[in-house]
Order: structure tokens, then C-alpha cells, then sequence
């Protein structure tokens, strides 16, 4: 053979547009079904995902047992892959953020999840100079089956009875009158906790949602000693919710009856320290 004339041969044939032109359509033939092959595979191709197997609610700690493992299509993961979490081990031990509810059956993301230095924020965090959290016992219905909630701006109403003047002098037992009126307008709900001091609106364990055992406000100090004078005097307070405009524009905590303030204060006194 003539290696020469083969050498020849090979170049001539190399050097041939059409040649060249022929095997570039190759090439990129051969490199888009590479490519494609990959998509195809990728989007098929399940991967496991961590979800939730419970309803999980706000400030609540992650723990291994709420978390299962299901397969599902790589389309979805590349869809929504930057602020969905794929890693189990990156989900135990966060708390749920504030405001967020992660569903039963849900994937977790990113933005629902905190680490536990800002879930200890508690509602005693933020208490301004001036006011003092004030303790209010309740239960299931004064709190409208359950329906007062933190944050929710309300009015506080005053119930007493209140003896009357016997003019007879008759010797009998004097009877009494029953005062209901608007006391409190505007104080905001820092929390609504059960028997034990937690947040009935967080997850619980069995299932059941605890019932509410007190109310914690945070009022002006004039305000606070007005209402521990009024509870000792044998008041009792009832919490009124108001709508939803109530809690979006807020209106200053203040006391709204003079009359009833003037009768606590007549019946009790303030000691200055020096």
C-alpha cells in the first residue's frame, strides 16, 4: 500500500468542505441526544424528598419522628429546588417560623423554617418601657370558643355588683345592682396559654388542642394597677373581641369609663414610695 497516496487521500478528504460541514452535523447531532438523553433521564428519574407526616404549627421543634421520606418526579425538584429542602438531616431540630403552618403531607421549605435562637422569642421579648403584662383568667367560652388569639386587639368589659343605699334603714339586707360596661378599649393579646403556661394554638402531641386557661396583655402601668385594684375588689373582667379592622388599626390602650375608674379608685389607695 502507498502510504504517501493514503496520506494524500486522507487529507484531500478533510479538507473538503462539504466534508467538514458533513461531520460538524454529526457532532452536534451526536451532543444534543447526549444532552436530551440527560434531561429525560434527570425528569424521570424519582428522588426522595422529606415531608411532613403531621400538621405542624409555628415555633413548634422539628423532631425525626414528623419527618417521612417519599419518592418523587425530578421535574418538581428542579421547579422549585431553591427553597425546597431535600436534606432530612437539615429539618431536625428547626422550629417552624412564625407565622407559618407546615400541613400534614407538606415538603418543607426554606422560608417556614428558623433556627431555635429566634423561636425563643417569647411575647415578654418586646414589652416597651411603661407597661406591665397583665394576667386575665378564662376559659373555652369567654374566649369565644377559643377564637381570641395573640395578637388580636380587644376590649375589656367590668361585671360587678355593687350593694345600694337602704334608705329605710330597715335593718334588712341591702340588694344589689349589677354594673356591665366598656372598662379597656384597645389592648393587644400577647398570648392565650392553657394550665401548664403553653400556647394553646401550638401543636400538640395527641392531637387535641388544650384549652385556654388565661389571657396576657400588655397595658400601660396606670392601667395595670387599676385593673389588680378592680380584680381585688371582686370585678370580674370579660374579654371582648371586636373585627378584623379592630386589630389592623389599632387605636391606643386606654381606660373608657370614668365613672367606673373614680368607684375603684374611691375604694382603694395608692402608696407613693419615697
Amino acid at each position: 500500500m502507498d502510504m504517501a497516496k493514503l496520506k494524500t487521500n486522507i487529507k484531500r478528504f478533510f479538507s473538503n468542505p462539504n466534508t467538514l460541514t458533513f461531520l460538524l452535523i454529526i457532532v452536534l447531532i451526536i451532543v444534543i441526544y447526549v444532552i436530551y438523553s440527560y434531561m429525560i433521564t434527570a425528569a424521570v428519574k424519582p428522588s426522595s424528598l422529606p415531608y411532613s407526616q403531621k400538621t405542624i404549627k409555628e415555633k413548634t421543634e422539628i423532631t425525626a419522628e414528623m419527618i417521612g421520606k417519599v419518592d418523587i418526579s425530578g421535574t418538581f425538584i428542579s421547579n422549585d429546588g431553591d427553597n425546597l429542602v431535600q436534606n432530612k438531616g437539615k429539618i431536625i431540630g428547626k422550629y417552624v417560623n412564625k407565622g407559618y403552618t407546615i400541613s400534614q403531607n407538606s415538603f418543607f421549605y426554606n422560608e417556614a423554617l428558623t433556627n431555635e435562637t429566634v423561636s425563643e422569642e417569647t411575647w415578654l421579648t418586646n414589652i416597651p418601657d411603661g407597661y406591665t403584662v397583665y394576667k386575665l383568667k378564662v376559659d373555652f367560652h369567654s374566649t369565644y370558643g377559643n377564637s381570641i388569639m395573640s395578637g388580636n386587639f380587644i376590649d375589656l368589659y367590668l361585671k360587678a355588683g355593687v350593694e345600694l343605699a337602704n334608705e329605710k334603714k330597715t335593718g334588712e339586707k341591702d340588694p344589689r345592682e349589677l354594673i356591665y360596661a366598656q372598662f379597656v378599649k384597645s389592648i393587644q393579646v400577647l398570648a392565650v396559654v392553657d394550665e401548664k403556661g403553653l400556647d394553646v394554638f401550638l401543636n400538640t402531641d395527641d392531637g387535641e388542642q388544650p384549652q385556654p386557661k388565661y389571657l396576657y396583655f400588655s397595658v400601660p402601668n396606670e392601667v395595670f394597677e387599676l385593673l389588680t385594684k378592680a380584680n381585688m375588689l371582686g370585678c370580674e373582667f370579660i374579654p371582648v373581641p371586636r373585627n378584623a379592622g379592630y386589630s389592623e388599626n389599632p387605636a391606643e390602650t386606654e381606660i373608657t369609663n370614668q365613672t367606673l375608674q373614680a368607684m375603684i379608685e374611691n375604694q382603694s389607695i395608692s402608696i407613693i414610695p419615697d
